[in-house]
């Protein structure tokens, strides 16, 4: 319900739209394209860089947010899935990454209580579970130390309270995303 509601108070500008064959192309510029397979037709893709930030908030890391978010309904929770892109998974963009993707949040709450108030708290009765995922083109900047097997899964990390998976791919199956 929440991903429907997104949609109705968004511009389309902001909304990333999935082809009839149920794949989209996330893509930031210069540094990568990430196609998500098998997405449900339902399913609100947010390109959180076209949000904006709050205009009254200094610069500063708190306007950080992640590339994307992924909201859907399934039996009855919400779910959403904010992802952020990276050429390479170094351990700066790794620890750049989380940090985005964790102030990303409020972003949502945001949206989730205008969300609330348009539709006299209706939305919020859903459960929402968050989940958070950094995708690389590559694990290193230098080749020798890339992994064995191409599209591999790296290990979830916690960051201050958030756990994090970690993805090598330029292509992802939708259900690895919300089952990792």
């Amino acid at each position: 319900m929440l991903a429907r509601h997104i949609k109705e108070i968004l511009r389309d500008k902001a909304l990333v739209l999935s082809r009839s064959d149920g794949r989209t192309i996330l893509r930031e510029k210069d540094v990568m394209e990430l196609e998500v397979a098998d997405i449900p037709s339902d399913i609100t893709i947010i390109n959180m860089q076209r949000i904006g930030s709050l205009s009254a908030l200094k610069d500063g890391e708190w306007k950080q947010v992640c590339d994307f978010l992924l909201l859907f309904e399934d039996r009855g929770k919400d779910y959403a899935i904010f992802i952020e892109l990276k050429k390479t998974l170094d351990e700066n963009n790794k620890q750049k990454g989380k940090e985005q993707l964790r102030r990303s949040l409020p972003f949502l709450e945001y949206l989730r209580s205008v969300c609330k108030i348009q539709h006299d708290a209706k939305s919020s009765k859903l459960e929402l579970m968050i989940l958070y995922s950094i995708i690389g083109k590559q694990a290193s900047q230098r080749f020798d130390k890339q992994h064995v097997k191409p599209g591999g899964r790296l290990p979830t990390e916690n960051h201050k309270g958030i756990s994090v998976g970690m993805f090598v791919r330029e292509r992802i199956h939708f259900r690895e995303l919300w089952r990792q």
